[in-house]
This record gives C-alpha cells, structure tokens and sequence, in this order.
C-alpha cells in the first residue's frame, strides 16, 4: 500500500480520543502482583513494573507520556494503572469503526513523530494533547472526493479518519528475521590494554549543532532531518523545512547528545539534517568509513556512561576541551607503535588504527547489513 502523506489532513487528538490522566502511586505505596504499571518510560512498552493494586485504566487503550520521555506512545491489551506523568487514550464511540492493535500501532507511530515539539520543559500537558493537531489519511468517496460528515465530529472541514485503511496498513506490512553472512567474529580479543588516549578534538572537528527549537520549525514541505537528544531513531526526531539562515550540516556527519537524560547518544547522520538545543556534531578530520564511526561512536557512548552525568556532569563544557577515549593504534610489521613526526592526532604522536577498527566492525554479525 502507497503510504502518501500528502492527501492527509489535520485532526485534533481531543476529537478522536478521550483523553484520561494517569494517578501517582509512590514506590513506598506499590505492592508486588500483576498489574502493569505504565511509567513514563521508553522501553519495555512502558511497563516500569508490576503491581498489586488494581487497575485504573482499561486496556486496548494507548499510553502516552506527557512528561519524563515525552511523546512516546504504546498500546496497552490489557488494564494497566498509569502513573501521573502518562496520559490514556480512549477511542472515541462515534468513530465508525473497533478500535484494534493494527490502529493502534499505526497512531503510536503518528504520536511519536511529534515528539521533537515537546521537552521536559516543554511539557504535552493534558489540555495542549486535547489541541494537537495530528495528519491522518482521510476517507473519500469511490470518485476521490473526501467524504465530509454534515456532524464535523472529527475536524472543523467535515472530513473523517480513514481508520480501516489505517489498519489495512499495519496488517500489510510484512517481516523476516534479520539474516546476516557474518557468522563469526575473526578478532574477538580487542586488547584494549594496549590501546592509547586519543583528544576527541584531534580526530573530529568538533561544534556545537543549530540549537534550534522544536516550536520554530515547520513541516509543511520537509527536506531535512531535525535531531535531538534521543536514544532511538539515530536521534531523528523529525522532519522539517528547510530554515532560512541555517545551514544543514552533511549527511554522514555525527551527533553528540551533550546533556539530558540520553547524553552520550552518538549517531551517524545518514541524511542533511538540523539540531535541537545541546546537540554536537562531529565532522571527520580525514574520510572515515561507517564502520570506524560506529566503532568510535560506541566508545564515546562507553566513556559517556562512565565519566559523565546528566543534568550534573554534562558534556558542553569537555567535548571540545578533555573529552578522550582510547583507541588502537597503529603498529608496523614488527608490532612497535608507528609515531607521526607531525603529532596530527596526539601530542604523543600516536596514529589511530583506522583500518583494524574498520575491520573489526565489519567482523562482527550483522555488520554486512549496515
């Protein structure tokens, strides 16, 4: 099925749901049992824990956090109680089909690409979730014409969600397990004790991204990705128009997530894209390929997770000052370390071993996917 966004058309999500809070329920008053509790999390499709006490929310239902990880949005099959930082979606009776999965994952999907308005100080309060405005495919009539409701139950024009396409939609996608030639890694000893301190400002230009907010950005006829401090989809939180005065940075590219709850996020940038607030970027001083960046990326991360903290310990103040990681360096054939005369990567002279890190990513499984 052509998923063609251009003939959708705005709905406000207060139209289309009863929008319900969730209700605090401390650490110290949760008992053990099997009541899903939904938190305001990204993962484990929000499941924090489980509990004792009853639910107060329905199931087939959505979740959607309005604060913590704000914007991520999951169905929920069965009753659930939802801490206060999470808002629940409830279909509304008057749409003219059951509400399933297959529409429920397909909203999930739409919620979630309006994450990059929304922050932890930006709030998506109860009532601006009421407000939002959402694209959605609409219904028409056998000749191509929208179908306009005289009642105007779900948009101010009279148009209608086409929820059956909708769920046709989900249902057609198809999925296989991920298959990979690489079925065994050559060099699994990485001997890091030999590797040496490599400055992250010796082997990236290393900049502060545009800063540019969520609420100044438009959609209306996107060409660019918009990244922000996110733990998932390389960081791509949306897609926008072009900004006038701003320069998109290149495609291949790195980002640097320098605070907040994901700092240390580092991601190749497949495509030209705009920055959010407290993002770096990091561009090659030499050509790199994939494979070195990810294998670098995955040691900045590292070194993240140990040195740094955010909303403590952030990144602004080190990544183009004292920020390190070690790296294997270069040898010749009798195993001594190469020293460059010109000290282009270290004061020490050290040279990092671009090819063994390319080598060694494209052993791993899977790497021939990337």
């Amino acid at each position: 099925m052509n998923l063609d966004v251009s003939n959708w058309q705005f709905f406000k999500l207060g139209k289309l749901f009863q929008i319900r809070k969730g209700k605090r329920l401390t650490a110290e008053d949760q008992t053990v049992g099997t009541t899903p509790y939904i938190g305001a999390i990204d993962s484990n499709n929000g499941v924090s824990n489980y509990i004792g006490q009853a639910a107060i929310h329905d199931g087939n239902t959505i979740s959607l956090s309005y604060n913590g990880s704000v914007g991520e949005a999951f169905y929920q099959p069965t009753p659930f109680w939802a801490t206060d930082d999470v808002n629940v979606l409830y279909f509304k009776k008057q749409n003219s089909i059951a509400f399933s999965q297959y529409i429920a994952f397909f909203m999930c999907t739409v919620l979630r690409c309006e994450q990059y308005r929304f922050c932890y100080g930006r709030k998506w309060t109860l009532e601006s979730m009421k407000t939002t405005d959402i694209k959605l495919p609409i219904l028409k009539n056998n000749d191509g014409t929208p179908v306009i409701d005289s009642k105007r139950q779900y948009s101010a024009e009279g148009f209608v969600p086409d929820w059956q396409w909708m769920e046709d939609y989900i249902k057609s996608l198809h999925h296989k397990s991920i298959s990979t030639k690489v079925t065994s890694i050559s060099d699994a000893d990485l001997k890091t004790t030999e590797w040496k301190e490599f400055l992250l400002k010796n082997l990236f230009k290393c900049g502060m991204g545009n800063g540019i907010d969520a609420v100044v950005t438009t959609n209306d006829n996107p060409q660019y990705n918009y990244v922000s401090r996110d733990s998932n989809g390389n960081g791509v939180v949306g897609f926008v128009d072009a900004i006038e005065g701003e320069e998109p940075f290149p495609a291949g590219a790195m980002s640097l997530a320098l605070g907040g709850s994901f700092l240390g996020s580092c991601f190749i940038q497949k495509k030209p894209f705009y920055t959010a607030q407290n993002v770096a970027v990091l561009q090659e001083k030499i050509p790199m390929s994939t494979h070195v960046k990810l294998f670098v990326a995955a040691l900045i991360r590292n070194e993240c997770k140990i040195k740094y903290q955010a909303f403590g310990r952030e990144l602004n103040a080190h990544f183009r000052k004292d920020f390190s990681i070690r790296l294997p360096v270069k040898r010749d054939n009798n195993g001594n370390i190469v020293i460059d005369p010109k000290q282009e990567f270290s004061p020490n002279g050290y040279i990092p071993d671009w090819d063994y890190m390319d080598q060694y990513m494209k052993s791993l499984p899977f790497s021939d996917r990337i």
